[in-house]
């Protein structure tokens, strides 16, 4: 009843059968004709259960890449500190060697944090008490790190009373993410605006705006899909694995959290997160309301 009362146009529902757990079950509405609309039931079992094996495989075999990756990096990265090696040729094909295989590495990593998000349940006792404006300058300081050269413009707008119920290393690593992401694809000097405050029904924002290149608008329903770029080359060229806003999105959903796109090209973008008030807090002089 609560699906039927909550726009059901938009969303499909997906429950476990009554009567039969091994069995998965979708419902979605359609419009049909005027003030008329079409309930279609459909068994999913079989696609919930390739999806599941998807996500075995890919789990157990970036399990079994994790280990030798890392052992072919640190002898490629010993190899290349050897007084002997004086080449300058083959201390070129080195040290590409070495960054794409820990490229790979950084792939195989993220994969193994993605299957785990997809697959693992979420707990109260997860969460914790997180001072995020705090987390936030750590995210700003490695950001000014990352720029570098290219001499980006940090904007911080952010109320520091302003805490959260959260899952630390998740959160930090959604928000970094989409932090960084602003450096990469924000040209040199231009301005990177971080926000984080209380919406008046109570609901915490964090907000990325940066003046970069931007997106088209056809690409943003695609962002947080595995692999999805829309600059391949920049995107490998600034180190990118593909997976971070796919890592953001499942992240935020554990904290049910939407994540809000808007860009345009040429004109930057902005990211927005909205937490709701079940995980705001606020602190007063020493003491946490919320």
């Amino acid at each position: 009843m609560n699906w039927l009362s909550s726009s059901p146009l938009a969303r499909p529902l997906e429950f476990i059968a009554p009567g039969d757990e091994s069995r998965n079950l979708s419902l979605r509405m359609e419009a049909y004709g005027e003030d008329r609309y079409l309930l279609i039931g459909r068994d999913v079992t079989a696609l919930h259960r390739l999806q599941e094996i998807r996500q075995d495989f890919v789990a157990n075999v970036s399990h079994e890449l994790r280990t030798p990756l890392t052992v072919l990096s640190g002898y490629i990265e010993t190899i290349i500190d050897m007084d002997e090696i004086q080449d300058p040729g083959m201390l070129r094909i080195l040290r590409s060697m070495h960054q794409q295989s820990d490229r790979m590495r950084r792939i195989v990593e993220d994969l193994l944090l993605l299957s785990r998000l997809e697959t693992s349940t979420v707990s109260d006792d997860y969460f914790e008490r997180v001072d995020l404006p705090q987390m936030l300058d750590g995210i700003l300081v490695d950001a000014e790190i990352l720029s570098a050269d290219e001499a980006h413009v940090f904007v911080r707008e952010i109320d520091k009373s302003l805490l959260l119920r959260a899952i630390p290393r998740e959160i930090y690593s959604a928000l970094s993410n989409l932090v960084f992401n602003a450096v990469k694809y924000t040209p040199a000097r231009g301005r990177i605006t971080v926000r984080w405050y209380q919406r008046g029904d109570g609901a915490s924002v964090f907000e990325v705006e940066d003046t970069g290149i931007g997106i088209d608008h056809k690409h943003i329903p695609r962002l947080t899909e595995r692999f999805y770029r829309v600059d391949v080359g920049r995107s490998r060229a600034r180190g990118g694995t593909g997976l971070g806003l796919a890592i953001v999105k499942h992240v935020l959903i554990r904290h049910d959290a939407p994540l809000h796109i808007e860009s345009e090209p040429g004109k930057g973008s902005l990211f927005r997160v909205t937490f709701p008030v079940t995980l705001s807090l606020k602190r007063h002089n020493n003491f946490i309301q919320g």
